[in-house]
């Protein structure tokens, strides 16, 4: 089988590392398949193990998606900024339409829930990650214009395409969306999407002194975007560290945008920035990591924390339960789905209280053996699931696209 793998939003992150993993999977255990990657040249920079894969994987670099010389870019943003139009279009779908034709089998797009359905002459396949674009937290990341395009366009995914969803509850939400439509998502869970499997304790320290960190932390990896409800983590770790028994611990963050942060001290309306270097601090922010080093810091973080009020799955927590890495995350619909899913054991709490946040955390460290044998459970029950499963479940989805 010929497969189009089209990875053309610069997403980074949980979804990247994903598209490596199923891409990895359907060769490992397809011995019959070929992909064809189309990629945005930003997702080159998070998966660059992309290009080691196997030799039945071609990778393509989108030529709308690279960086142009500053003084093309320069052109452009005057006559945007004068004319309201640009003078280099970028029209990366029409492209794609270009590159695929019938010498694939399928073509199968990992970012469904962003993008425009393209016109192709092959059959399609999607995965539908989340409807975030439907939602408005207190910042806009996506705009009017971009929701109600989306509305369009995600009715012809589940028309035209055979889609896919990680959770029941993204199902749940496309239903409660668009109800009345012949074709919704079928659920196929992925388990964890650690990149670096195989990381020694003695490579894991040395990355830790490369990161200069010497202290024991909690973590949350996660885009400094406003569902994932930072703030009341800011709020909740202060209340957690007025009790002295827990002053060593530092609270680590990672992902995009995260870095604008730097190092800080938590209080309860945020976080207050310190620039005198000699000042200690019970926050960092280190941006986006590179993979070994982001498999790393769950690694060996003795808690890790997500507080969104909105996803589809708890990738982060999957990565930490495969680690055998205690966790304590949102009380919400997708992440007890993994209870159920996975059969994980985890601490619960309402994102919405950071007090309650806060209540979790003491009492997840005021009990850490407990924690830690939950943690080991997990870790068992998460690794039963594995990247086999998906491949062949998606190359039954594959299949059926094909016969349809």
């Amino acid at each position: 089988m010929k497969i189009a793998f089209i990875d053309n939003l610069p997403v980074g992150g949980g979804l990247s590392r994903f598209s490596l993993k199923l891409c990895e999977s359907l060769i490992r255990y397809n011995p019959d398949v070929e992909v064809y990657y189309l990629i945005h040249a930003d997702n080159v920079r998070q998966i660059p193990e992309i290009f080691h894969v196997d030799k039945r994987v071609s990778v393509h670099i989108l030529k709308t998606t690279k960086q142009r010389s500053r003084p093309v870019m320069f052109l452009n943003n005057v006559f945007t900024k004068a004319f309201n139009v640009k003078l280099f279009s970028r029209n990366t779908i029409k492209e794609i339409e270009g590159l695929i034709d019938g010498q694939y089998d399928v073509a199968y797009f990992p970012s469904a829930h962003m993008m425009a359905m393209p016109d192709l002459k092959v059959p399609c396949v999607g995965t539908i990650h989340d409807f975030n674009w439907k939602y408005f937290f207190g910042a806009e990341i996506f705009t009017t214009a971009f929701t109600k395009f989306m509305d369009t366009e995600i009715q012809k995914w589940l028309s035209r395409a055979l889609c896919i969803s990680s959770a029941h509850d993204v199902v749940n939400e496309a239903k409660k969306n668009y109800p009345g439509l012949n074709n919704y998502p079928v659920v196929i869970p992925i388990p964890q999407v650690v990149v670096s499997n195989d990381i020694t304790e003695k490579r894991a320290d040395e990355i830790l002194v490369e990161l200069g960190i010497d202290y024991p932390y909690i973590i949350f990896p996660g885009h400094f975007f406003p569902h994932k409800n930072h703030l009341n983590l800011f709020t909740a770790f202060h209340l957690f560290k007025r009790d002295p028994s827990f002053d060593k611990y530092k609270l680590v963050l990672t992902g995009v945008g995260t870095d604008k942060i730097g190092k800080g001290i938590t209080e309860y309306r945020g976080v207050r920035k310190i620039t005198n270097t000699q000042e200690d601090f019970d926050v960092i922010g280190m941006g986006y990591q590179p993979n070994e080093f982001i498999d790393t810091l769950i690694m060996k973080a003795s808690l890790l924390v997500s507080p969104s009020i909105y996803e589809a799955i708890c990738t982060p927590g999957m990565d930490a339960w495969s680690f055998g890495v205690p966790t304590a995350i949102s009380d919400i619909p997708p992440f007890r789905e993994h209870e159920a899913v996975f059969k994980i054991k985890s601490a619960f709490f309402d994102p919405m209280n950071p007090h309650q946040i806060a209540e979790t955390l003491t009492a997840c460290f005021e009990d850490l053996d407990k924690m830690k044998k939950d943690a080991e459970i997990s870790q068992v029950n998460m690794l039963n699931y594995t990247w086999e499963d998906v491949a062949k479940s998606y190359m039954d989805v594959f299949k059926k696209a094909i016969n349809k």
